[in-house]
């Protein structure tokens, strides 16, 4: 029998059938589509994120950005620091998010990053300064040293070391000025890094300061991306830390709390607000954090000043 001989009813039944099975593998395909396309974008986003070049004492800024702007950061030494003759300062220089990028390979640069490192002194003695380092070679003298040309190659954690050397009648005297310049700046959205390195005392009167902002390229609005770095930083010593955010908007990185032992709580100062408490501890390294938001709404906002007013950094100086 044809098929155009079978009974309507039947016929009616078989093409239901198949019109079934067509909506079946169509829905399907486009549910592949839509969760690949999304797929595509978050890691084109992530791709160009400037937060996979950090440092554990410079901040990230804009390539143009003036010196005035500078992150401070207040290294303190001991009052037994003053019976040697030189100190030094560690800096270390990244190719991934400082502070939580083990077991994560999601946050290491996919490609290479290569820059010019400058360190200049003031406000000193201006002499006896010295650089050494295993990355590169070290050129300059007196108050100004640079080593260019350095490449932290992609798809593997790695780091640069150097050691800054001064005499130790600068404390509380000599200001740092450090600057880590990608020589292609698209690697990370135009984006440098940058600091002026305080050395004192222990017992010197610093300004505490703290500072929380979003990371992202200049050129481009929170409507093209799916996903959100957020630094926190404080200038010196150690701080208590309260981070808020509007969980209507964004949804934090789980991968960073379940790393640094984190759980939300409800907002204090904002209503309807998520909230963690945490120590920074510049002494130690940890006075910086780069932490990551996803969107949590099809609607965000369109700029980074309607971005700012669903997130809030705080922190408290703790003292002696």
């Amino acid at each position: 029998m044809r098929f155009t001989d079978r009974p309507k009813w039947k016929r009616t039944v078989l093409a239901v059938i198949c019109l079934i099975g067509l909506l079946a593998v169509a829905g399907g395909s486009f549910a592949a589509y839509t969760s690949q396309a999304f797929q595509r974008g978050v890691a084109r986003n992530r791709d160009n994120e400037t937060v996979r070049f950090t440092s554990n004492y410079l901040q990230s800024c804009a390539s143009n950005a003036a010196e005035s702007s500078y992150a401070t950061r207040i290294v303190s030494f001991g009052e037994d620091n003053k019976n040697s003759e030189r100190l030094d300062v560690e800096l270390d220089i990244y190719n991934y998010v400082y502070n939580y990028t083990d077991g994560n390979t999601n946050l290491i640069s996919q490609r290479d990053i290569t820059y010019d490192l400058t360190i200049s002194f003031s406000g000193g003695g201006e002499n006896g300064y010295s650089i050494s380092t295993d990355a590169g070679t070290v050129s300059g003298s007196g108050t100004k040293f640079q080593v260019k040309d350095l490449t932290l190659t992609g798809r593997t954690a790695r780091s640069h070391k150097f050691n800054i050397h001064f005499p130790v009648s600068d404390l509380d005297q000599v200001k740092i000025t450090v600057t880590a310049v990608p020589r292609n700046l698209s690697v990370t959205n135009g984006q440098k890094l940058a600091a002026v390195i305080s050395p004192c005392v222990g017992t010197a009167t610093a300004t505490f300061s703290s500072e929380g902002k979003f990371v992202y390229d200049t050129n481009a609005n929170p409507t093209d991306y799916d996903g959100f770095n957020y630094e926190i930083s404080i200038s010196s010593g150690e701080a208590t830390a309260v981070l808020e955010w509007n969980p209507d908007v964004l949804e934090i990185d789980q991968f960073f709390l379940s790393t640094n032992n984190l759980t939300p709580s409800s907002g204090i100062t904002h209503s309807g607000w998520k909230q963690i408490t945490m120590k920074m501890d510049q002494t130690k390294g940890e006075g910086d954090y780069l932490i990551s938001f996803y969107k949590n709404t099809s609607t965000i906002p369109a700029t980074w000043d309607e971005m700012n007013s669903n997130i809030s950094f705080t922190a408290t100086q703790i003292t002696q």
